[in-house]
């Protein structure tokens, strides 16, 4: 077996090398951000031009507000929660991430009304669907820029018009964690009120998010206790995942292109090899706008998790489905939402690749999914 191979770069995107100096660095400096002292001014500072970088990356005006959360989950609680409690009703589609859908079943529960939207059979929310669920009192529209599972983008910026045509006030949020560094995330371009970000998708440490919310709105504290990041979220903040983000994202301004194109380059590799060397495969949304680097993939004759488990003994990491619920019995809620029944659902791989893999990696990757795929068909036959 050779080196780790990771084709699940949307679960978490370790590290490169050139990160791992950056971060480092970083630990030499690690005061309390709110102390007078210099090692604390240092971190101060730090963390504010972190802030700066993120406001650049996502298109932010100055005066936007950006606050670092412990990741995208709390960054979508904290704006869905707070829209909830202020009445109205809520809309979302049935693909989000469950760190969206979590909230909003709460919130129904608690009799909310909240307001689920199908994707077409390709997992992309049209602006049909939204404008045809959109009321005068809805308050908050929250629309993945780009599905974790299987990577087709959703038309933001079609979208937003669309609900400010019929309820003005209402603030529409964007979960990017899957998108950032893979595609353009501009809110002054898809026109959205709140974007949330992950350090972790994009090379960075886990444990960092952000939410960032245009100028004017003003959400209650999720956290309270001192005063950092505006009150909105108390306690001393992850001084190291902060700088170590802000270097991250600094970097994909420079190399942000080349990146995108390499993952690309690869991921279309590796999805012509697949079709050519198995039959009955399929990519979902293969004709639509995705991800560059992410293939969800069903492959007839097999269950996903088994050839997870023959992938991993081979030294290769890909996924059943998003990292926060493969480990769970239950069937992609992405997929089904999609129309597929669960048998289908059942026998999809997620392949994602970082920006980092090569031509060689898709030969590894490619020759250990054929061998496992007709080991498992043959057994399936004979049995």
């Amino acid at each position: 077996m050779g080196p780790i191979l990771d084709c699940d770069a949307n679960a978490t995107y370790a590290p490169d090398q050139q990160i791992q100096g950056v971060i480092l660095s970083c630990l030499e400096a690690l005061g309390n951000p709110s102390s007078m002292h210099r090692a604390g001014q240092r971190s101060r500072a730090a963390i504010e031009e972190a802030r700066a970088t993120v406001r650049k990356v996502v298109g932010a005006g100055e005066h936007d507000t950006v606050v670092f959360t412990s990741g995208a989950t709390e960054a979508n609680n904290m704006v869905v929660q707070a829209l909830a409690k202020q009445g109205g009703s809520l809309l979302a589609s049935q693909i989000e991430h469950p760190c969206v859908l979590g909230p909003l079943a709460q919130c129904e529960r608690k009799g909310g009304k909240v307001v689920l939207v199908a994707p077409d059979r390709d997992g992309v929310v049209s602006v049909d669907v939204v404008r045809a669920a959109i009321t005068s009192d809805t308050s908050l529209v929250s629309i993945m820029l780009a599905n974790n599972e299987v990577g087709t983008i959703n038309p933001i910026t079609e979208i937003v018009a669309a609900v400010k045509a019929v309820a003005p006030q209402a603030i529409i949020h964007a979960d990017a964690a899957q998108a950032l560094g893979k595609i353009p995330c501009s809110m002054a371009d898809l026109g959205v009120d709140a974007l949330t970000v992950s350090a972790h998708k994009v090379g960075g440490l886990s444990g960092v998010g952000a939410l960032i919310l245009r100028r004017g709105i003003e959400l209650p504290a999720l956290i309270l206790g001192g005063p950092q990041e505006g009150k909105l979220r108390g306690g001393t903040e992850n001084v190291l995942g902060i700088r170590v983000f802000g270097e991250v994202l600094s970097l994909l301004v420079r190399e942000g292109d080349a990146r995108r194109e390499r993952m690309a380059r690869v991921r279309d590799l590796f999805e012509s090899s697949i079709l050519g060397e198995l039959s009955e495969v399929y990519i979902h949304g293969f004709d639509r706008a995705r991800l560059p680097n992410t293939s969800s993939v069903y492959i007839a004759g097999v269950r996903a998790d088994d050839l997870v488990v023959a992938m991993d003994l081979e030294g290769i990491l890909i996924s059943s489905g998003a990292a926060c619920s493969s480990g769970k019995p239950e069937p992609s809620h992405v997929l089904l939402a999609m129309g597929y029944d669960e048998d289908h659902v059942r026998a999809t791989i997620r392949v994602s690749f970082r920006a980092d893999s090569d031509e060689s990696d898709v030969k590894r990757l490619v020759a250990s999914l054929v061998k496992a795929v007709s080991r498992m068909r043959a057994v399936s036959q004979a049995a």
